[in-house]
């Protein structure tokens, strides 16, 4: 059969009743505004079918099918408690999982042709019953969040000023949508050209759709991992960002719960086409399997680090969120899972505590090779120092400046003015970049030398690739019990000057900073 139709919209028609008594209900603003932003990828408008009359009889109903779901090369569901529970909306999704197969696909082709909007959750038992099993195992792409207990589905309005997540979610979908396309194209085309215009999907060509030109596969693939709820934002920003560079993610479908040997054969073969993983860990411990106690999201970084124990070349990021502290972990499992992984961690897994976006930029990098001729670190040729040190002790460190400068080394000191986020992503950005680290202990007490000496050991998690060349405490003045007693196995080199700066005091340092590879 020729395929007439990009997508069919399949839903509800009580989903499309606004409460407002608004002409423009939830369907027909969706209806319209999807093929829109497709086009924006795509370049022309895709055709969408959708039943606009309220049918009825077996004839009628075959008509509709016919034209309708059995010629559309994609299958949009708007799931929602009116969804679930209705025949028609049920019909239509057997009836396209039924269809004429594409050439040389496999059993559950229609799978990745299905492309599920979750408009409202779906809380009562019966009705998460009563959801198709083709559905069940799907993420999804959700128009809500949840508000504690209560849904807060987002508004499709712009009198009032944009929901931002709606034009999010919406953006996503279609993105997602026009890939497919693409790629179903470029098989048709494929076929085509082999088969001199067979039957099945390779009769088909949108008519729109003929200057388009073929993207190639991804190259590259990331398995992101399946997260709790509480981190599903934070996990699609990171898949947006993904796609939008060209990287394919799994997995495609939700993970399930019956059986953990099922979920585990298919996180495995996952895995397998990855060049690396990505992990989410929260304060959650998440759902488990109906046959064990271990959670979804242990389970997925267990199978991940045997993968890598057998491959040196793959990799894991493991994020935790900033705000994150293990001590208030109130799940005990969860406590447990999160400091176990902090101890084992190896050369092939790196444990992150930073931003989203900083994340983000992580997985990028650690996905792109990064060309022969680049300078490492981004770095001029002389290596740089962050000397870190209290606002007070500016006018104080002034001969350490001075001096390193004149060692040929660019050295990077503390601000002090501007926004704490503002501070905070400048003291990471040197964490993560600098070749060494020098900690003034002046005006500040201990408790400040100690958390800027527990930061030299979380710039790891912030990014940092290599070791740091050199580190050190310089104690100064005034004079302390404090200071004549302090002690510390986190630096190799500890300074002690309570009067004026000494340049034979930090030859060592800088002999360690020149001679580091």
């Amino acid at each position: 059969m020729d395929f007439k139709y990009d997508i069919f919209i399949s839903y509800g028609h009580l989903d499309d009743e606004d409460p407002g008594g608004d002409e423009k209900g939830w369907i027909d603003l969706l209806v319209k505004r999807l093929p829109i932003v497709i086009a924006d990828f795509l370049g022309y408008k895709p055709n969408v079918w959708r039943d606009e009359r309220s049918l009825h009889g077996n004839e009628q109903l075959e008509g509709a099918i016919q034209e309708g779901v059995l010629r559309s090369l994609v299958l949009v569901p708007i799931v929602s408690p009116r969804y679930v529970q209705s025949d028609w909306c049920r019909i239509e999704l057997e009836t396209f999982c039924q269809g004429t197969s594409p050439a040389d696909s496999n059993e559950r082709w229609f799978d990745t042709r299905i492309f599920k909007v979750i408009k409202s959750p779906l809380r009562y038992p019966h009705l998460i019953r009563k959801e198709p099993e083709v559905l069940r195992n799907m993420t999804g792409y959700p128009f809500f969040e949840m508000d504690g207990d209560m849904p807060d589905e987002f508004s499709p309005d712009v009198v009032q000023g944009k929901d931002h997540r709606y034009w999010v979610a919406l953006r996503r979908l279609a993105q997602d949508i026009s890939d497919k396309l693409v790629a179903m194209k470029q098989e048709a085309e494929v076929s085509k050209s082999a088969n001199a215009g067979g039957g099945s999907i390779t009769g088909y060509v949108s008519p729109s759709a003929s200057s388009v030109t073929v993207t190639s596969k991804f190259t590259k693939y990331v398995y992101l991992a399946e997260t709790t709820s509480d981190l599903t934002k934070e996990r699609e920003l990171v898949r947006d960002e993904l796609r939008q560079r060209g990287f394919g993610v799994f997995p495609e479908q939700k993970l399930a719960l019956e059986e953990v040997k099922c979920t585990e054969e298919l996180v495995r073969a996952a895995l397998e086409r990855c060049a690396l993983s990505v992990h989410l860990i929260g304060s959650r411990y998440g759902l488990t399997p109906e046959d064990d106690v271990r959670s979804i999201v242990r389970i997925q970084e267990e199978i991940a680090a045997q993968r890598s124990a057998s491959d040196a070349a793959f990799l894991r990021l493991l994020w935790i969120p900033t705000s994150l502290n293990v001590n208030e972990i109130q799940d005990e499992r969860q406590r447990s899972f999160v400091i176990q992984l902090q101890n084992r961690v190896t050369t092939s897994v790196e444990l992150l505590q930073m931003s989203v976006e900083d994340l983000k930029s992580r997985v990028i990098e650690k996905l792109t090779p990064s060309r022969p001729d680049a300078v490492i670190w981004g770095h001029s040729k002389f290596k740089q120092v962050y000397l870190i040190c209290e606002p007070r002790d500016r006018e104080s460190v002034r001969p350490i400046k001075q001096y390193l400068f004149q060692e040929n080394l660019e050295v990077i000191t503390w601000l002090d003015m501007g926004a704490k986020e503002e501070l905070m992503t400048y003291h990471r950005k040197n964490l993560k970049q600098c070749d060494a680290a020098l900690i003034y202990f002046g005006s500040a007490d201990e408790p400040w030398v100690r958390k800027n000496l527990e930061d030299l050991e979380k710039a790891y998690g912030y990014g940092r690739d290599a070791d740091w060349t050199a580190s050190a405490v310089y104690v100064a003045s005034p004079k302390s019990d404090q200071k004549e007693d302090f002690l510390t196995h986190m630096v190799p080199y500890v300074v002690r000057n309570f009067d004026s700066f000494n340049p034979n005091d930090l030859q060592d340092f800088v002999q360690a900073v020149r001679t580091a590879a």
